[in-house]
């Protein structure tokens, strides 16, 4: 059964997962948007061709911090696992059927049947006040992620969407990836995690409102004016 997000998909892993997916693509976006700006190219083939830096960047910061990774075939593309769920990163093309055709190669295909592995020794955390947990319980019993390990489904696609241009990051969302029987793709509970802060600075703070302050009556001077005399 595919989870209906991914907060429920991560459980307690939830929100580093999201803290360090959101530092990971920030920098490839930053990193990517510099070459395309240095290389003065009109086109965004370049720009565009980051989604494999997101994939191996995702990765290497996940197993930095203890969690394992999978292979998917015939790509042999690397990504993490963090509670029992695949985290693929995917900078979304300008294609109104991309998330329907997201399962559209053979490898990221492959990604919905991996199966799930065999649960660590020690859970690693993104808590470092959380002491590391066995993977056997202190009364003896296997813990819940043993017990997972244990059913041979495959494990949920954790997907972070990146929405960007080579001039602006505009928005990172994740959703649980569910696999259609006619090979589609559909999100579950997609949310925005991170958008570009808004110019929060009001330009007419500094102006008085009119039902407030004393008027200012405008100064009005006489002046003399010649006229044409009798004569004219």
């Amino acid at each position: 059964m595919v989870p209906n997000s991914p907060t429920h998909a991560l459980g307690d892993q939830s929100d580093g997962v999201r803290a360090l997916m959101i530092d990971v693509v920030r920098d490839a976006h930053d990193r990517f948007a510099a070459a395309h700006q240095a290389s003065g190219t009109k086109y965004g083939m370049a720009f565009g061709s980051q989604w494999r830096d997101l994939l191996d960047d995702a990765c290497d910061a996940l197993s930095a911090r203890g969690f394992n990774s999978h292979k998917l075939p015939p790509g042999g593309h690397k990504v993490g696992i963090v509670n029992g769920c695949l985290i693929y990163v995917w900078r979304v093309p300008e294609d109104s059927n991309a998330i329907a055709n997201f399962a559209s190669s053979p490898t990221r295909q492959n990604g919905f049947f991996a199966p799930t592995p065999p649960a660590m020794l020690w859970e690693p955390t993104f808590d470092e006040t959380i002491p590391l947990e066995s993977s056997v319980d202190a009364d003896g019993t296997e813990s819940t992620a043993t017990l997972m390990a244990a059913v041979d489904d495959p494990m949920p696609v954790v997907l972070i969407l990146v929405r960007s241009v080579p001039w602006q990051l505009q928005k990172i969302e994740w959703a649980v990836a569910g696999l259609n029987a006619d090979g589609t793709v559909e999100l579950h509970g997609l949310e925005a995690i991170w958008e570009p802060e808004l110019d929060a600075g009001d330009p007419t703070s500094d102006v008085e409102a009119f039902d407030s302050g004393a008027p200012t009556e405008p100064v009005v001077e006489l002046q003399n004016q010649d006229r044409p005399g009798p004569d004219a």
